[in-house]
C-alpha cells in the first residue's frame, strides 16, 4: 500500500482539480458551456500535467504516521504556489480574449481548499481507523536510552499512530528485564515484526547482525540517537555527509528549513529595499546629503566595517551623523556625544541615519529584518563575555530586528543590556516566520513615526 501512496493521493487531487475546474467555470462564466471550449480544455490538460509533475518530483511527502497537520498544510501550500505561478503562465500562453480573468484565481483558490481538505480528511480518517486497533505496525525496540523511552511514551499516548510494541530486547544490559538478543531472529519472524528501533551508542557486532538480518527480511530499521535528537530539538538542520572516507553529521544552523523559506525572505528583502530606494531614497538622499555637507566637513556616507553572516565583515552604510574622528570604528556613540552634529542628532533620533543600509540589503549584505550588525571590535569583545553571542551571526544582519522593535537600541552601558539584545536575537532566529518579519517591520515604522522607544 505504501508504495502506491503518492499515486493514490495524486489521483484524488486530480479529481479535486477537475471539480474545482467545473465550479470555477460555472461561477466565472455563469455556465458550464465554456468548459467544452478548446482553450479551456487545453488549459485543464496542461494544469493536470503541471500538478502531476509538481507532485511526483518533490511536492509530495510520504504520510509518515507521526507527521503533523501543519507540515502537511505547508507542503501543499508550497506545491500550490508553484502550481499557481505555472497556471498564470499557461493562462497567458494559451488564453484568448474570451477567457475570463477571474477564472484562474478562482480555480487555483478552490483547488487549494480542496487539496488541503482532502489530505487532512484522509489522514484524520486513517488515524481514527488506527486508533480503533486496525492498520497497526508491529515494532520491536532494542536497547534503551532517553530517546527510546520518550519514543515509547509518545506512541503510547497516540494510539492513532498505529504502533504496537511486540517486545523489547536487551543491549549492553539495558533495559533490565528485557529479552536476550539470542532469540531476536525467531521472535521477529514469529511475531511478524514490521519495524525495529535500535537505541545503541555504537555499531558493534550485535547491532550489525540485527541490521543485516532485518535487511534480508525487508524489515525497516531506525536508530534512536541521543545526539541526533538533541540537535534536531535545538532547531538545527542537519544532514549526513558520506562523501569522504569519514561520515560526518553536518549542521546548517539556519532557521529556514528549506529553500522556499530562504527564497521568500530574500524576495521580500529585494522587493522592500527596491521600493524604499525608488520611492524614498531617490529624493531623500539629496536633501540629507546637502544638510550633512552644511553641518560639517566629510563624506555624506559613513561606511563602517561590521560583522555579517557567519562572522564575515562587510561595509555597512549610514548617513554620517558625526564629525570626522579617529574613534569612529571602536567607540560607541553616547548620549551628549560631542562628535554628533545637529543634523546627525536628528538623523539618529528618527533612525534616518540607517536608510542607506537598504543599499546593503539590495546587494545581499543585509536583510530588512535580522540581528543588528556590530562593529568588529565589539563582536570580539562580546563573544568572550556572552556565551551564545556568536549565534547572532547565523543569519544576515538586519536594518531592524526583534530587539530593536522591543526598544533595545542605542548605547549599551552595562553588559546585561547587550545580553538582553542577544537573547531577543536568538528568539528571532529560533522562531522566525514571515509574519514575524512583517510585525517587526510594522513596529519599527511605528516607533520611527512616533519617536517611541528610541535611543538618543
Amino acid at each position: 500500500m505504501a508504495r502506491y501512496e503518492r499515486y493514490i493521493y495524486l489521483f484524488i487531487e486530480l479529481v479535486a482539480l477537475f471539480v474545482a475546474y467545473l465550479i470555477a467555470t460555472q461561477f466565472a462564466f455563469e455556465s458550464l458551456e465554456p468548459a467544452r471550449r478548446g482553450p479551456l480544455k487545453l488549459l485543464l490538460v496542461c494544469m493536470v500535467l503541471l500538478w502531476t509533475i509538481i507532485s511526483l518530483i518533490g511536492a509530495f511527502r510520504p504520510m509518515d504516521r507521526r507527521i503533523s497537520r501543519s507540515i502537511l498544510l505547508k507542503d501543499i501550500l508550497v506545491a500550490w504556489s508553484g502550481f499557481l505561478l505555472g497556471s498564470l503562465v499557461l493562462d497567458y500562453l494559451l488564453g484568448d480574449d474570451h477567457m475570463h480573468r477571474r477564472f484562474i484565481p478562482m480555480l487555483a483558490g478552490l483547488f487549494l481548499v480542496f487539496a488541503a481538505f482532502t489530505r487532512l480528511a484522509i489522514i484524520t480518517g486513517i488515524r481514527m481507523y488506527r486508533a480503533r486497533g486496525y492498520n497497526f505496525k508491529r515494532i520491536v525496540v532494542v536497547g534503551s536510552n532517553q530517546v527510546s523511552e520518550r519514543f515509547l511514551q509518545e506512541i503510547g499516548n497516540h494510539e492513532e499512530y498505529g504502533y504496537r510494541l511486540m517486545g523489547r530486547f536487551r543491549l549492553d544490559d539495558r533495559p533490565v528485564g528485557a529479552l536476550e538478543l539470542d532469540g531476536f531472529d525467531r521472535f521477529v519472524m514469529e511475531n511478524k515484526v514490521d519495524e525495529v528501533y535500535i537505541a545503541a551508542q555504537r555499531l558493534d557486532e550485535s547491532v550489525t547482525s540485527i541490521v543485516r538480518f532485518c535487511a534480508m527480511k525487508d524489515i525497516a530499521v531506525s536508530f534512536l540517537s541521543e545526539l541526533v535528537d538533541q540537535l534536531n530539538r535545538s532547531d538545527l538542520r542537519m544532514h549526513l555527509d558520506g562523501n569522504g572516507a569519514t561520515a560526518l553529521i553536518k549542521l546548517d544552523p539556519f532557521k529556514y528549513r528549506n529553500a522556499f523559506d530562504r527564497t521568500a525572505k530574500r524576495s521580500f528583502d529585494l522587493l522592500f529595499s527596491s521600493l524604499v530606494i525608488l520611492l524614498l531614497m531617490s529624493w531623500l538622499y539629496p536633501i540629507v546629503a546637502i544638510l550633512i555637507k552644511l553641518s560639517s566637513r566629510g563624506p555624506v556616507l559613513f561606511v563602517q566595517q561590521r560583522t555579517g553572516i557567519l562572522n564575515r565583515p562587510f561595509g555597512c552604510m549610514k548617513f554620517r551623523s558625526m564629525r570626522m574622528n579617529s574613534d569612529a570604528n571602536v567607540k560607541q556613540a553616547s548620549k551628549g556625544d560631542p562628535r554628533i552634529t545637529r543634523i546627525g542628532a536628528f538623523l539618529r533620533r528618527s533612525n534616518l541615519d540607517e536608510m542607506p543600509q537598504f543599499f546593503n540589503v539590495f546587494l545581499g549584505h543585509m536583510s530588512v529584518v535580522g540581528p543588528r550588525p556590530h562593529m568588529l571590535a565589539h563582536t570580539d569583545q562580546y563573544a568572550e563575555l556572552i556565551d551564545p553571542y556568536m549565534e547572532r551571526l547565523w543569519l544576515k544582519p538586519g536594518i531592524t530586528g526583534l530587539a530593536q522593535a522591543k526598544g533595545y537600541r542605542g548605547e549599551t552601558k552595562e553588559l546585561y543590556m547587550m545580553e538582553r539584545r542577544v537573547e531577543e536575537d536568538r528568539n528571532y532566529i529560533y522562531n522566525w516566520s514571515f509574519m514575524l518579519d512583517l510585525r517587526i517591520v510594522w513596529q519599527t515604522i511605528w516607533n520611527t513615526l512616533t519617536l517611541q522607544k528610541q535611543g538618543f
